[in-house]
């Protein structure tokens, strides 16, 4: 069984969904690797997310849109 320490606080306070609006899939190079985002769906990340240089360029680009959750 899986057991996370008492102090443990994995809550996240807020979060912002990434949704891609392109017509085609994105690969996203994360610092925790990489990740698919498909055509039309949308993935929850944590907001530091968005300081990530290749998420800002897809925003900048209109390929990415960002929604609070």
């Amino acid at each position: 069984m899986l057991r996370h320490p008492p102090n443990a606080n994995y809550k996240i306070a807020r979060s912002v969904w990434l949704k891609n609006v392109s017509d085609e899939h994105i690969m996203l190079h994360l610092g925790t690797g990489d990740l698919r985002l498909d055509k039309d769906h949308r993935l929850r990340f944590h907001p530091d997310v968005l300081e990530h240089a290749q998420v800002k360029a897809l925003i900048e680009a209109e390929k990415i849109a960002i929604q609070d959750a």
